[in-house]
């Protein structure tokens, strides 16, 4: 009597490879195309792409700060691409801010000249109000994710994710909302500023929406980083006093816009 084993494999085999044949077929949809993502449209490797974004900060309550960011960058590989960035900012106090010094007391000599605590009438600077005017960066965009999709039943999107790093310098204007530049009890006429060029890193994420070969829509959420400083036990009558305290300071934005591919 022969051994049955053999045959069952080679017959089990035999449906195993039918089945992997099957499933490497393309599915289509009820009205003919494919339904599963299957190859990219729009290659991106050895491609420039130059873009231009509408930005406004997000996460400052004390700044209103909104502008522009222009840039062109090479994409040599179809999940990376490496370019150069400058922004431009539109800056200026918020209506909080404004709100914030019309409360603020009346100015009085502290009763420790030297703002020691537990010295009453010294004032700590508020932080947070960092105005980023200007900026340069080197950028790097990593795609890993890319799909498509059908808007309306016949136009066709496509889509990358991505994440963004960069590395720049970043124009950083201080306006304080509560430390007088005049010396002296009476009312404040001009408040204590600063101007510095400070190292910038970025970080974020966004979307690259493809409808043909040429053009883009971005939408980006970024962070920017960047050291500042605040003063602590300072004396509201003399400027110049006060104890700077440096932190990590962050400006968060949300752009969107338009880019070209050539």
């Amino acid at each position: 009597m022969s051994n049955p084993v053999p045959s069952l494999l080679l017959a089990a085999g035999c449906a195993l490879c039918a089945m992997a044949a099957r499933g490497e077929e393309v599915i289509y949809g009820p009205d003919g195309a494919p339904a599963v993502v299957q190859h990219k449209l729009y290659t991106m490797t050895g491609r420039w792409e130059v873009g231009a974004n509408f930005d406004v900060a997000l996460n400052n309550a004390l700044v209103d700060q909104f502008g522009g960011v222009v840039g062109i960058s090479y994409h040599p590989l179809e999940w990376l691409d490496l370019g150069v960035e400058g922004l431009i900012h539109h800056t200026g106090l918020s209506a909080l801010a404004r709100n914030v010094r019309a409360e603020l007391p009346a100015r009085i000599a502290p009763s420790d000249p030297g703002c020691a605590p537990p010295a009453t009438g010294c004032k700590d600077e508020l932080s947070n109000d960092n105005q980023l005017r200007a900026g340069a960066f080197a950028v790097a965009r990593f795609a890993p994710i890319y799909g498509k999709f059908n808007l309306a039943g016949d136009l066709r999107a496509h889509f990358q994710a991505y994440l963004l790093g960069g590395l720049g310098g970043a124009e950083i204007h201080r306006e304080s909302i509560n430390l007088c530049a005049d010396p002296g009890t009476a009312a404040c006429q001009t408040w204590q500023t600063s101007d510095s060029v400070r190292p910038t890193a970025l970080l974020g994420g966004g979307f690259r929406f493809y409808f043909n070969q040429r053009f883009s829509l971005r939408t980006e959420v970024r962070g920017h980083f960047f050291t500042s400083t605040y003063k602590e036990h300072n004396d509201p009558t003399r400027p110049a006093t006060g104890d700077p305290t440096t932190y990590l300071a962050t400006v968060a934005t949300f752009a969107a816009g338009l880019s070209l591919l050539f």
